[in-house]
């Protein structure tokens, strides 16, 4: 299976839809998106670097400064993915 790049996430405003799908992949984008502010705000340090960066829990675009704040804290959606699988993986052992 061909990995995406996500290097779009660090150029230009994007829908919050569009990078909550790509950390969240859910059938519908308010599934996704309610499954990444959820994220977002169970991290603190995350949480508070968006606030001083002007994000709100009603936005519906991300700045690109915003976006940068998400994945220096999180990572790239794959990098995610891939920690996600090998802690479920490991826990299944």
């Amino acid at each position: 299976m061909k990995e995406e790049n996500f290097d779009w996430l660090l150029s230009g405003c994007h829908a919050l839809s569009r990078v909550a799908q790509a950390y969240y992949p859910c059938e519908l984008n308010t599934s996704s998106i309610r499954s990444f502010r959820k994220h977002v705000r169970e991290l603190p340090a995350l949480y508070a670097d968006l606030l001083s960066v002007e994000y709100t829990d009603k936005l519906v675009n991300l700045t690109p400064l915003q976006n940068a704040v998400i994945v220096r804290h999180l990572g790239f959606p794959d990098q995610v993915k891939r920690e996600h699988g090998r802690r479920k993986k490991e826990g299944e052992g």
